[in-house]
C-alpha cells in the first residue's frame, strides 16, 4: 500500500472550484500516496455547505478519500503542539488536530499555507503546488 498522504482543507477546496494547481497536485498526489483527509477537514468542508446541492458537493470531493478520525494520540498530539506554538505563532485548534493526524499516522501533509506549518517539528510536509503546477 502506497505511504498515506494527509490533505489540508484548503487545497481540496480549490479541487473542488477546478483550480488548476490543485487538480494537477491532486493528480500527481493520487498516483503516488494514499489520500487520506483529517474528520476534521471533512468537517471543514461540511460547514461551509449552504444547500443540499454544497452538500453533494462535498460528498463526490471526499468520497474517494480515507477519513482519518482523530484518535487519543492524535488528540494528545494535538494539545502538546498547541501549549507549545499557540503563543509563538498563533496555531489554531483546527490546524493543530491536522497536523496531529499527519504526524501520528506517519503520513505526509500537504498544504497550501506553508507557513502555518512548516516550523512544526515532525511534521513531513510536502512543498504545494506539486510538479509544478
Amino acid at each position: 500500500m502506497a505511504q498515506p498522504v494527509v490533505i489540508d482543507t484548503d487545497i481540496l477546496i480549490d479541487f473542488g472550484r477546478d483550480r488548476k494547481d490543485a487538480v494537477q497536485t491532486m493528480e500527481l498526489l493520487e498516483k503516488n500516496y494514499q489520500l487520506t483527509t483529517s474528520v476534521i477537514t471533512a468537517m471543514e468542508l461540511y460547514s461551509g455547505c449552504r444547500s443540499k446541492r454544497d452538500i453533494k458537493k462535498v460528498e463526490e470531493l471526499i468520497a474517494d478519500l480515507h477519513i482519518q478520525l482523530v484518535s487519543k494520540s492524535i488528540s494528545e498530539r494535538a494539545f502538546e503542539l498547541m501549549k507549545k506554538f499557540r503563543s509563538s505563532h498563533g496555531v489554531e485548534i483546527n490546524d493543530m488536530l491536522i497536523v496531529a493526524t499527519a504526524i501520528e499516522t506517519e503520513a505526509k501533509m500537504i498544504s497550501k499555507n506553508q507557513k502555518h506549518y512548516q516550523f512544526l517539528p515532525d511534521l513531513d510536509l510536502l512543498q504545494y503546488p506539486l510538479g509544478g503546477a
